[in-house]
């Protein structure tokens, strides 16, 4: 099924404005040198967007943003992996600002958030109550 142009456009159109919003700010703060060797890049990978979008595959389906279930159950264990690997990384920072005696503060305040996205996610996420934590009748009719 081909998708619309509008659908494969979007990503590539969302990642360019955004991109010149960064390098007109950063042209304006630090000064307008840098700003001839970023377009380049910028542009390819725009253009690397519409091509991969407009792409039949997995990668296209996620850029356009139409993903089966299959792809989603993906999507999700990768961002589940990233959380876990950055919650390790700031965990370990934090230890080694502490050996080191470094400035604490950028750690501990990502420990911090760590600590409410955990507390957020589980009481959205979370049973709430309303279903035993062992339901028998699955397990049963499983096999398990």
């Amino acid at each position: 099924m081909k998708s619309s142009p509008s659908r494969r456009l979007r990503a590539p159109l969302v990642f360019a404005v955004l991109a010149l919003v960064v390098v007109a700010v950063g042209g304006a703060t630090y000064g307008w040198r840098t700003v001839p060797d970023m377009i380049p890049v910028l542009v390819l990978i725009t253009v690397g967007l519409f091509l991969v979008g407009s792409r039949d595959s997995d990668a296209g389906a996620v850029v356009r943003r139409q993903l089966d279930e299959r792809q989603a159950h993906q999507r999700l264990r990768v961002q589940a992996l990233v959380g876990q690997v950055l919650s390790v990384a700031v965990a370990v920072g934090y230890l080694v600002a502490v050996a080191t005696k470094a400035a604490l503060w950028p750690f501990g305040s990502l420990l911090g958030v760590l600590a409410v996205t955990f507390a957020a996610g589980w009481w959205i996420h979370g049973e709430h109550g309303s279903h035993s934590g062992d339901n028998t009748e699955a397990h049963r009719s499983t096999g398990d």
